[in-house]
């Protein structure tokens, strides 16, 4: 972790940031099992979608984002916030595994996927683990900029041939929401980080699989490619999925960028 952090302030300038959010149980289920913290002065957003059935999932998922808000609001530098939001992960793992165990939950987990600015220089670092995604828009373009923590993920990225790709086509729905990766699954949580660079006018989508698996990508790039404001955005999208059937509950946050001054 420190190694990755080594570098971070690189790019002179600074960013605003506008964002509006969404969280709705969807038109099948009965509880809302995703949580979303947002903290624009700090420049932390995550969006988390637990599992367990009901109360365990809720609980799991507000356990994460209530430790990433607590090391989000600490007044320190950058690289040290990125240090204590991971540790702010760890501790929601034990955290969550404990609070299962007490309540004799068989199964208590949670994905959590986190975006955090440093808003003077532009630079970005996401954390992730689960199949809570974050996609950035820029220039008419849709990309995905995390990777999902299911079986037909790491089998898609560990594919040596195209022959063994196609295999796991047929396979992909059956395989797509088993994680290998989630906050309180196991004793210690493997957070995957990457750095990203912010431009003047990009888009960024947090979003729990209930988003995603009902608008396609390019229904994604059609929502964002229609303009607007976040909130514009955010409730175009909501009507999207709506309009797939919302068969999950969906949580997404929608944050704009722009250069100060």
């Amino acid at each position: 972790m420190i190694e990755f952090l080594k570098g971070l302030f690189r790019r002179k300038g600074g960013i605003e940031l506008e964002f509006a959010a969404i969280s709705e149980c969807g038109l099948v289920r009965r509880d809302n099992q995703d949580h979303f913290a947002a903290h624009p002065d700090s420049g932390v957003f995550c969006v988390a979608d637990g599992m367990g059935g009901g109360e365990g999932g809720a609980k799991a998922s507000e356990i994460a984002c209530a430790k990433v808000s607590k090391a989000a609001s600490d007044k320190t530098d950058f690289p040290e916030r990125i240090r204590r939001i991971a540790s702010a992960v760890r501790a929601a793992n034990g955290e969550i595994r404990e609070y299962a165990k007490n309540a004799g939950y068989r199964q208590m987990a949670t994905t959590a996927t986190i975006l955090a600015v440093e808003k003077r220089t532009g630079v970005g670092v996401i954390g992730y683990v689960g199949d809570s995604r974050v996609y950035r828009f820029r220039g008419g373009e849709l990309t995905q900029l995390t990777h999902d923590h299911t079986l037909a993920g790491e089998l898609s990225r560990r594919a040596a041939t195209r022959a063994l790709a196609d295999q796991l086509d047929g396979r992909a729905v059956a395989l797509s929401h088993v994680l290998t990766r989630a906050v309180g699954i196991e004793p210690d949580v493997q957070t995957e980080w990457r750095k990203i660079d912010l431009r003047d006018g990009d888009m960024y989508l947090i979003c729990s699989d209930g988003v995603y698996d009902m608008v396609s990508a390019g229904g994604l790039r059609d929502v964002f490619a229609a303009g607007g404001t976040p909130q514009e955005i955010a409730d175009r999208l909501a009507v999207k999925v709506v309009d797939g059937g919302a068969e999950d509950n969906y949580t997404a946050i929608v944050l704009k960028t722009g250069v100060r001054g």
